[in-house]
């Protein structure tokens, strides 16, 4: 093998990121320019030309052989995996897809690794790595490299200059209206995603935890009487509105809910993010979409912590990839994985775990309590593992998370048949809420998604899009409630009232103040004008 300049390996190396891991970015950038000129075509070359011209002179900075080995050993795979999930998937790269990847657990990245995928890194990303390992450098002295170099990339960089020169104007609109180029051009999406993760947790440090709401308390006073109060409120996983049968959805994914006297569907309901490290702090901070980050949740008490200052016991019950902070300091009960002798054998994920032994905790009841259910729900892409082989009622179901094995229609089949479990277990916790209620305690649910999904269209898969662009079906999700006629009576609701104001538009930002309401805790952190049963109680409540 004949002595290569270093010049031209890293020219090689720009070209292959270019050319062949940036498909993704290519199909979306084709897409928007939709070039049918010779000037248009003029922009495409010249976008190819800058992009090839930049990258050569930043790879240029590391071309000292030693080094150069590890950057490919580490840059050419990631990047692979990267392109590879864009284009499977449809996904864009920011840091709260990142924060994703750090924050998921082992059983869901477990699910979204295939043969495919262990394939495409394989041979797009560590067989082109160790070929060019394997590439002889021509024998330089240091100050010979330093000036071919350092001439390469004056080269590098002017070429890229001259090329993106005359189309500086579209460069700028395309790529500021259009925010997914940006967050599919790698590696630069995942670097400065990841370069952005990884300085806010730094610059974090120590998280000091702020009391928030310390005037709670119950607005009637503490009463233990004989009959206690259990209100919860169940994390739906990945549900989106429009596959709600309550909401008009054509297929039958609601025939437990569609029973039940007095359940409020709320059709015009909306998330707070588009993935669950975003949306569940959210729902639970008080803080509200607009006001929202991880950072400002993470720093100061939510609503979980305002109820155990009330009086409440609060208990989270996990059955997904963790609480996202939110549970740190009220009982958690992690049931994540784990196996139980009367649940279905093939899968220790089902959600009926969440509910079971419910009815004998409400029996020993010794103060009033609220409980939070996560749900595994309709996680993706692996949906066939989320429901007992009884609930498969629309076939055929893709039993892939390669999603590009399956069919739309098989895809679809197999979501429904998540939304379908999940209906069962809302109808199950409602039964059983609805016969504790019949006796010695006062009972009521929230049901909300923590965001939605995309299911193919616009060749959208998943979740997590930047919610500035993301579609509605990430961000319109299912909401329900349902209150005992004690809790009716008890918080001085009117159910006319509260049906006819269902239809009212509401979201994440209303969870926290609803609760609240409902639950007589008085503080200064409620808002009436949030909360959804403030206009339909007959009392101020608080």
């Amino acid at each position: 093998m004949n002595a290569k300049r270093p010049e031209f390996v890293t020219l090689a190396v720009a070209l292959y990121i270019v050319a062949v891991l940036n498909l993704p970015f290519w199909k979306l950038f084709l897409g928007t320019v939709a070039p049918n000129s010779v000037s248009e075509w003029a922009f495409v070359a010249a976008t190819a030309v800058g992009l090839l011209a930049l990258l050569n002179a930043i790879l240029l900075s590391f071309a000292l052989r030693p080094v150069f080995r590890i950057v490919l050993a580490v840059l050419l795979p990631v990047t692979a995996a990267a392109s590879y999930f864009m284009h499977e998937y449809g996904v864009v790269i920011d840091v709260n897809m990142v924060r994703n990847v750090f924050e998921t657990d082992s059983r869901e990245a477990g699910d979204l690794i295939s043969t495919r995928m262990a394939l495409a890194v394989g041979v797009l990303g560590v067989l082109p790595a160790v070929l060019l390992w394997r590439v002889p450098w021509v024998e330089r002295g240091y100050e010979e490299d330093f000036r071919a170099k350092l001439k390469a990339a004056a080269v590098s960089l002017a070429v890229a200059a001259i090329a993106i020169f005359p189309f500086w104007g579209d460069v700028l609109s395309t790529f500021r209206e259009k925010r997914e180029l940006r967050l599919t051009l790698t590696p630069s999406n995942y670097m400065t995603a990841l370069s952005r993760y990884i300085g806010k947790h730094l610059r974090s440090g120590t998280v000091v935890v702020k009391a928030y709401g310390e005037d709670a308390h119950r607005a009637q006073g503490d009463v233990r009487g004989p009959r206690k109060s259990l209100f919860v409120i169940v994390i739906g996983e990945t549900a989106r509105a429009d596959h709600f049968q309550l909401n008009g959805y054509a297929r039958a994914t609601n025939p437990e809910l569609l029973k039940i006297d007095g359940l409020i569907n709320f059709p015009k309901a909306y998330s707070c993010g588009t993935d669950t490290a975003q949306s569940v702090p959210c729902m639970f901070s008080g803080l509200g979409r607009k006001n929202f980050s991880n950072d400002a949740a993470a720093s100061r008490e939510n609503l979980l912590d305002i109820l155990k200052r009330a009086g409440f016991d609060v208990i989270w019950r996990e059955n997904q990839a963790g609480c996202k902070g939110v549970c740190a300091r009220v009982t958690t009960e992690n049931l994540t994985g784990l196996q139980h002798p009367t649940f279905y054998a093939r899968s220790e994920n089902l959600d009926e775990i969440l509910v079971d032994g419910l009815a004998d905790r409400i029996a020993h009841l010794e103060r009033d309590t609220v409980i939070v259910m996560h749900m595994m729900g309709s996680h993706g892409p692996a949906y066939w593992k989320r429901y007992p082989d009884k609930f498969e009622v629309f076939q055929p179901v893709c039993r892939e998370s390669q999603f590009s094995r399956c069919t739309l229609e098989e895809i679809v089949n197999a979501y429904d048949n998540t939304m379908l479990y999940s209906d069962f277990v809302l109808g199950r916790l409602i039964g059983i809420l609805g016969s504790a209620a019949a006796h010695s305690v006062d009972t009521g649910m929230i049901y909300m998604s923590d965001h939605g999904e995309s299911l193919g269209e616009n060749g959208l898969y998943l979740h997590g899009m930047p919610y500035a662009i993301a579609p509605e079906a990430q961000t319109h999700v299912p909401m329900v409630a349902w209150l005992s006629p004690t809790l009716v009576e008890k918080s001085g609701a009117d159910r006319g009232c509260l049906a006819g104001r269902s239809g009212d538009a509401t979201g994440h930002d209303h969870l926290f103040h609803s609760v609240l309401g409902l639950l007589d805790v008085s503080t200064k952190a409620y808002d009436p004008a949030l909360d959804l049963f403030a206009p339909c109680r007959r009392k101020s409540g608080t």
